[in-house]
């Protein structure tokens, strides 16, 4: 019999939604933060409700911080989608920024002016998408917000002209290892089967600006909110990477039976169901 041999000293991430495991403790916590900006900053950043739901792009990134665990990346959530889609579904969850151009906002342009110092120029053909993880937030009255993002260093930035217009409302089944989606032709989606369409995703890109990147309640990919930065609604979901150690892989390998046997059974209820109603 063979030996499955599994990483030593190997740290894993799982990403989980905020709302299923925090407690009272941290929303009282979290109030109680609020009170130290002013009412500007304040605003943009009381966005949950008593259930912890609730998402924008200043109050997951002080959630964040509270809790003590890093938000999910871009990469790292299409990895989940990849693995368990339907928790994705109905909700919408957002792990970046992307920036195209200066426009006449601030908190483009304080945004763009720190990206220049580390030789990065966004630009309509070419955006910046920024990691929510790793951005800390700075109290400004300038911005309309009452706050701006400051890079850290610790924050993931990737140039890429796919985040771009040009690729507005195409269509992609998975990403690649960055989170970046991998566009499909017109050829190559005719040559898919039904099962495929029906997973087919969509990315939608504006042409400037900047914008927050979301997951949206279709799995689709949107690169613009026209609500600003601040909007948040009770369909909205922090996720969070927690990590563990490679010492706990058979209970995680546990718990990825028990999602693929949740999924089974759900695509066999709707299968079923999609038959009694043929059938009627």
């Amino acid at each position: 019999m063979g030996i499955i041999l599994t990483p030593e000293n190997v740290d894993f991430s799982e990403v989980c939604l905020m709302d299923e495991i925090i407690s009272r403790s941290f929303l009282e916590e979290y109030s109680e933060s609020l009170k130290r900006y002013p009412e500007t900053a304040r605003n943009s950043l009381n966005i949950f409700d008593k259930k912890g739901r609730g998402s924008n792009v200043f109050g997951n990134i002080l959630a964040s911080r509270i809790l003590g665990l890093p938000l999910a990346s871009p990469s790292q959530l299409e990895h989940a989608v990849r693995l368990s889609p339907n928790t994705f579904r109905g909700i919408y969850v957002e792990p970046a920024l992307v920036l195209r151009t200066l426009e006449d906002n601030y908190n483009a342009r304080n945004l763009y002016s720190q990206l220049e110092k580390r030789n990065i120029k966004p630009t309509e053909e070419n955006p910046v998408r920024i990691s929510l993880n790793g951005l800390d937030l700075k109290e400004d009255s300038s911005s309309y917000y009452g706050l701006i993002h400051i890079l850290t260093g610790e924050e993931e930035i990737l140039q890429d002209e796919r985040f771009s217009s040009k690729y507005d409302r195409r269509k992609f089944l998975t990403s690649d290892e960055r989170g970046v989606p991998i566009f499909l032709t017109k050829g190559e989606i005719e040559k898919l089967s039904e099962n495929e369409i029906s997973k087919l995703r969509t990315f939608y890109a504006r042409k400037r600006d900047l914008d927050r990147i979301c997951l949206n309640r279709d799995l689709d990919l949107r690169s613009y909110w026209v609500r600003g930065l601040a909007g948040s609604s009770p369909s909205g979901r922090v996720a969070l990477a927690k990590k563990f150690s490679s010492g706990n892989i058979g209970g995680y390998l546990s718990k990825l039976s028990k999602e693929r046997d949740k999924q089974i059974r759900i695509t066999n209820e709707r299968y079923k169901r999609a038959v009694e109603i043929m059938n009627e």
